[in-house]
């Protein structure tokens, strides 16, 4: 198993270095012109016919400037060219003046492939800009039956209107009604099945696919009076699904019929409560054409005839439709039908969804609530752009560049720039053609006429010089400093015929040494006097290189991962690197200049070191340190600097987004426990504001770079347990009052008892008061008569 994971590593470095001396030089091993400056924006083309024979005429321009190998003014070496055509300024609608959102509107731009342009794009959330509104309502009888419904359509236009006119003076309303196709079995064949399907008193309209009922207009009591005719006549189709769709296709491809404005913020409204029918649909009732995208309603805006003539349109013909009109798409659906709309608007450029209530009862509030998030965000979408590369970065209405195509939150007045960067690939299709980066959901865009530069000057037609004596004696043609052989000969001068083989004489021409037997240093073969050299590897494009082969391009010291710091920094030469101006050093890694050691006082590493190769080697004394030596023991804490790439690899969060923190924080690393106190090391900590916790982190210095360290884990206080001291709290009070309540009735009881006793007392008080008082007399006195003899007579 060792073995195994040892041969995969092994093959990993392997391809590492590989890939690197592929990318080394990619100008090497070119034949003609117009593939040299197709190959890469660093390389350029040397036509001067004195050029040395074994030299290779194509290598990146700077080397050729470096060595003075090529004049200078010979050099082809063709960089683009960008024209503004038209760039009127970002302006608000008033004053009778036409909006303009996006600036510039057209540039001519001339650029060879895998040569980037970069531009500036900007956007400006302008006022008053025009607004086209368009409903397109299912008017069946299962969706407006109730009369709370009629009345809210009715009432669009004063609502819509009193909302829109906050935003814009400049908007215009109209609609359109749709039911299904005029055919079996989509809608009802007969009276009784009609009105068994739509139950009114006023009976039912023959049902129809599509109807434009009322052209975008500023008239709002227009419109109001024929959405009340529209609503006194209904219609209902037989099958669920409904015909949706055709409107759809109708809305966006009628333009005169619609009143759709050239430059304006087209919105259509689809509101409903059925599915709908897509392409393949219409086969069952006898529409076997497929749908063609263009405008078919008669005099009075109904699609009738090519309605049971034509399919239903697929989702990518609505989708492109959509897209080519700059037309917002608002779903307004009930929920039984949500999740398929939802499905439907995911494809469509710039749509949007919201449920309807029943009856309709917010499709006003759901309008208002998708037209501000449709306003307040901007999306750039190249068009027509096969085979280039367009990106967009912006810092939309923070401080951040990042990598978007978009910025949202936008206010009226607010003003946004992209950075666009634009790189046409390869020279494959047309050489001429236009490339639009369109707003989404609006009219204006930037149009970029493009003119690729696939072939030098020197091989247009007139230029070169056919059957040229250069070329021995008429056996090619001379362009851009050397021979394109006839057929049949080569060499390069055309001086080989391919039915002779190589002279004795040729051999020696193939020689370093005359008294060698070694033939182009054994890493070529001797064809008519010059040494052809073999690939480096096997089935390999680069090749060895000299007069005699005896230099390998491949073969130089590397810098930064890149062999001589790569094309920015120098070329290998014969196994030595060519340095650029500004580089130098074996491996071209060591900077001449000395702006990367400027301090922000102004000073050279502070004046605390020296700059050699570009970076500052601080002095011992003092312990300065870091890339200018301005941090040391005593000086402030970097913390707040390094906060940022701290944030957002441990915890992805904070100031800097995903693509900045990959670019700018490489040397972050997140561990489980940080080093202890270390006078090298920087301590830092950071509260959250929200959640209180704690978060730590540490910065050093490797020479000069700067190393962060994070502790993976955030100190966090401990949670304070809300229940059981709630529940502490509440028995607390319980018990205390149940405490209370026995008191009370303790001390109750005692009073009771104490009253109770009193009432004894005073009971056995007032019986000795009748009954032993030693001193009481009763106050009644009785005399007895001694001669009363009790009632008897005498005898």
């Amino acid at each position: 198993m060792i073995y195994y994971h040892c041969h995969i590593f092994i093959l990993c470095v392997f391809l590492y270095f590989l890939v690197a001396r592929l990318s080394s030089n990619p100008c090497a091993n070119v034949k003609t012109c117009g593939e040299c400056i197709q190959t890469a924006s660093v390389c350029a083309w040397c036509p001067d016919e004195t050029f040395p024979k074994h030299e290779s005429r194509c290598e990146p321009y700077d080397h050729f400037v470096a060595t003075g190998s090529c004049p200078t003014d010979k050099i082809v070496y063709p960089q683009y060219k960008l024209d503004l055509l038209q760039n009127e300024g970002v302006q608000g609608g008033d004053k009778g003046q036409d909006p303009i959102q996006v600036q510039p509107q057209k540039i001519k731009l001339n650029v060879r492939p895998n040569q980037e342009v970069k531009l500036k794009l900007k956007f400006r959330q302008a006022e008053n800009y025009p607004v086209d509104l368009y409903f397109l309502l299912d008017m069946s009888y299962s969706m407006i039956r109730e009369k709370d419904a009629q009345t809210r359509l009715v009432s669009l236009a004063d609502e819509m209107g009193a909302s829109m006119s906050k935003i814009t003076k400049n908007f215009r309303l109209g609609f359109g009604n749709f039911v299904d196709k005029a055919a079996m079995p989509f809608i009802p064949w007969t009276d009784e099945m009609l009105q068994n399907r739509c139950q009114v008193k006023s009976g039912c309209r023959y049902p129809f696919d599509f109807q434009n009922q009322q052209k975008l207009t500023e008239n709002q009591e227009i419109f109001k009076n024929n959405m009340k005719k529209a609503l006194e006549v209904m219609s209902q189709s037989l099958d669920d699904p409904e015909g949706g769709m055709d409107g759809i296709m109708q809305v966006l491809s009628c333009e005169d019929a619609i009143g759709w404005r050239d430059r304006s913020r087209r919105i259509l409204v689809y509101s409903s409560n059925s599915l709908f029918h897509l392409a393949g649909d219409g086969i069952l009732g006898g529409a076997v054409m497929a749908n063609d995208g263009m405008c078919h309603l008669n005099g009075s805006g109904i699609l009738v005839g090519w309605d049971t003539k034509m399919d239903y349109p697929s989702v990518s013909q609505i989708a492109s439709k959509v897209r080519d009109t700059s037309t917002n798409v608002i779903f307004a659906v009930m929920e039984n039908v949500y999740d398929l709309h939802r499905q439907l608007a995911r494809r469509l450029e710039g749509a949007s969804i919201g449920k309807l209530l029943e009856g309709s009862a917010n499709i006003i509030g759901l309008v208002q609530k998708s037209y501000d998030k449709l306003r307040s965000r901007i999306e750039f979408i190249p068009k027509n752009a096969e085979n280039i590369t367009i990106d967009f970065k912006s810092k939309c209405k923070g401080a951040v560049l990042s990598t978007t195509n978009k910025c949202e939150g936008l206010e009226i007045g607010d003003e946004v720039e992209f950075d666009v960067s634009l790189k046409v690939n390869h020279c494959g299709g047309k050489r001429q053609r236009s490339v639009n980066i369109g707003a989404v959901g609006l009219s204006e865009q930037l149009t970029v006429d493009l003119n690729l530069i696939c072939e030098c000057d020197c091989e247009k037609p007139g230029q070169e010089e056919k059957n040229s004596p250069k070329c021995f004696s008429g056996n090619g043609t001379f362009e851009c400093g050397q021979c394109t052989c006839n057929k049949g000969r080569y060499g390069r001068q055309c001086e080989c015929d391919e039915t002779e083989l190589s002279s004795t004489q040729s051999l020696k021409n193939c020689k370093s040494n005359v008294n060698s037997s070694i033939v182009c240093s054994n890493h070529g073969e001797c064809v008519c006097g010059e040494c052809e050299c073999y690939p480096i590897r096997v089935n390999s494009a680069r090749t060895y290189s000299g007069r005699f082969c005896e230099c390998n391009d491949y073969n130089c010291y590397y810098y930064d991962g890149q062999m001589c710091g790569g094309t920015n920094r120098g070329v290998c030469k014969c196994g030595k690197c060519q340095c650029l101006p500004g580089y130098t050093g074996d491996d071209c890694g060591c900077s001449s200049r000395n702006d990367t050691c400027i301090a922000s006082n102004g000073e050279i590493c502070n004046g605390k070191g020296t700059c050699d190769c570009g970076r500052c080697t601080c002095f011992k004394e003092g312990n300065y340190r870091g890339p200018t030596c301005e941090d040391c023991p005593e000086c402030p804490t970097k913390c707040t600097v390094h906060r940022g790439c701290a944030m957002c690899k441990a915890f992805k969060d904070g100031a800097y987004n995903s693509t900045y923190c990959a670019d700018a924080c490489k040397d972050v690393r997140v561990v489980q426990n940080l080093a202890g106190k270390d006078p090298s090391i920087t301590h830092c900590t950071f509260r959250q504001a929200d959640t209180e916790c704690i978060r730590k982190y540490t910065y050093e210095y490797d020479d000069i770079n700067v190393i962060i360290k994070v502790q993976q884990n955030e100190e966090c206080p401990e949670e304070f347990p809300v229940l059981p001291v709630a529940l502490g709290i509440v028995g607390a009070i319980l018990l205390a009052g149940i405490i209370a309540i026995l008191i009370f009735l303790c001390w109750k009881r005692r009073q009771e008892a104490k009253e109770f006793a009193q009432f004894k007392k005073d009971q056995e008080r007032a019986r000795w008061q009748s009954d032993e008082n030693p001193i009481y007399r009763d106050p009644t006195t009785t005399t007895k008569n001694p001669t009363y003899s009790g009632g008897k007579k005498n005898e």
